[in-house]
């Protein structure tokens, strides 16, 4: 049985990932395709557009056989965790035979060579990206400085210090300027992340990159009928509550879903009040504390916070040239969950299987999967606190707590009606 594994947001489901599952499948010749989906808040460090279990049911109507939820902890964390994460969850099932994933790279053996050297970390490339971060770069900034310094350094006459790049064409001098566009594409970093998770990890599982089609990750414009637009632009368009979403944007399951969804969509402006209510109760001992914080950030929160007026527009002033937007907006995400540094030290890969929906005829994947996999398996999280260890019982509490939040997003709007984890059922297509 192969199954392929899609680590993924869906926020919301549009073309491009009903093509992406499509194609990964055909390629694997997959049986079954499982998903590891974030819960209701996201990498980008947000409240997703819709719930966890509508996002579910659009990728179950769309190609999905199973959905997990990919736990809060990873699925609000850095590039490096939400793949640790994301391959960790995949690799317990037991049944995954394959990893999918988009990139904006047409050679995939370019990735692989530069995941190699960010796995391995010759002692030059540390030096490099310990200067550019020394001399102020954000991470991803001096990451892609100091791989390009040191691939520059390796002229082919000269000893490797790493094995990818002997013998290979894509590593040398003259692809630096193709090596710096793929290092600027989000979807290609994160799929650094996953083969290096892979790696990390000894997975068996194979890896399947898919080239994007589409807009790009960030654009906002809408695309037309003939092109995929992004999650980005389906996001400002019903944000900014102007011309209707065209239907061609997502297919017709997912959009039926979205136009008859009976909550409002969130943003992560409708956290702003709590957000500016955690900043004026804690010290900087406390903010430092919190997972992508730090002792001169906490200070700068504290100096800064009287100039609060929405969540978005804070991130903007709190970011320097070596602090990204992301960043500050995960560490947000991060104060209100209450998720801090040590957790990412005692929580280094996910402690059970959350089942967020599956379809009915993918039934013999759901008794493999409980036959072969590592980890508890959760349907119930009233059920789980008899079972889970205290450790895992603490990661699941940062899922109920996002929905919690998620809940209070809602009825900030107006809307009390969404149900708690404990009175959530599974979605079944």
């Amino acid at each position: 049985m192969n199954v392929i594994g899609i680590i993924a947001e869906y926020n919301p489901f549009h073309r491009g990932h009903e093509y992406q599952i499509q194609q990964l499948k055909e390629i694997c010749d997959a049986d079954y395709a499982i998903i590891a989906m974030s819960g209701n808040f996201v990498q980008r460090g947000a409240p997703a557009l819709m719930d966890k279990y509508s996002r579910a049911r659009m990728a179950l109507c769309c190609g999905a056989d199973l959905v997990l939820e990919l736990p809060a902890l990873f699925a609000t964390a850095s590039a490096e965790y939400f793949a640790r994460g994301g391959v960790c969850l995949l690799n317990s099932t037991g049944v995954a035979t394959h990893l999918g994933f988009g990139t904006e790279a047409a050679d995939a053996r370019l990735l692989s060579e530069l995941a190699g050297i960010l796995h391995e970390e010759p002692k030059p490339y540390r030096e490099f990206l310990h200067a550019a971060l020394k001399s102020g770069s954000s991470f991803p900034a001096a990451r892609s400085a100091a791989l390009q310094q040191y691939i520059s350094a390796s002229q082919p006459d000269s000893p490797r210090q790493h094995s990818a790049c002997s013998d290979t064409a894509n590593l040398q001098p003259s692809a630096l300027p193709l090596i710096a566009e793929t290092l600027a594409s989000p979807n290609n970093i994160l799929a650094l992340e996953y083969l290096q998770a892979l790696a990390d990890s000894h997975s068996t599982l194979v890896p399947i990159p898919l080239l994007r089609k589409g807009r790009g990750y960030h654009d906002s414009a809408m695309a037309t009928d003939a092109d995929f637009c992004s999650a980005s632009a389906i996001r400002s368009c019903l944000k900014n509550g102007g011309s209707p979403l065209p239907v061609t944007a997502m297919p017709k399951a997912s959009y039926d879903i979205l136009t008859n969804y009976p909550h409002p969509f969130l943003f992560e402006d409708d956290f702003s009040a709590l957000l500016h209510y955690e900043l004026i109760t804690e010290n900087a001992g406390q903010l430092a504390s919190w997972a992508d914080s730090s002792d001169w950030l906490a200070r700068r929160l504290l100096a800064e916070r009287g100039q609060l007026t929405d969540w978005s527009s804070f991130c903007r002033q709190i970011k320097t040239k070596n602090i990204t937007y992301s960043r500050i907006s995960r560490l947000f995400s991060h104060i209100l969950l209450h998720i801090r540094h040590e957790d990412y030290e005692v929580f280094t890969e996910p402690a059970y299987l959350r089942v967020l929906g599956f379809r009915k005829a993918a039934a013999p994947l759901l008794t493999a999967l409980k036959s072969n996999s590592c980890l508890p398996f959760v349907t119930s999280p009233a059920d789980a606190s008899r079972y889970l260890s205290p450790e895992s019982k603490r990661l699941l509490s940062f899922d109920l707590r996002a929905t919690d939040l998620y809940r209070l997003g809602l009825a900030a709007k107006g809307d009390s009606s969404l149900k708690n984890d404990f009175k959530q059922q599974i979605i079944r297509i």
